[in-house]
């Protein structure tokens, strides 16, 4: 725990989640905090977007999204 920077606590949580589920966070837990503005599909083509043209510069990745994805 020290060498995570987190409580035992927090340590035994995310152990009994890797044995139960084999992940770190329980998967059936409902989401928390404010969702997601952009979706994984949108996030994916903006990152794929950057790939393909480095150099775009922030209003042409917007009329992008716009364009199609229909997002402002």
């Amino acid at each position: 725990a020290e060498l995570a920077g987190c409580s035992e606590r927090t340590v035994y949580n995310i152990l009994a989640h890797y044995r139960k589920y084999g992940l770190v966070t329980n998967p059936h837990a409902r989401p928390r905090g404010r969702p997601r503005v952009l979706d994984m599909t949108t996030l994916n083509y903006m990152s794929a977007l950057l790939d393909a043209n480095p150099t775009l510069y922030l209003d042409e990745i917007q009329d992008k999204l716009l364009e199609v994805h229909d997002i402002e």
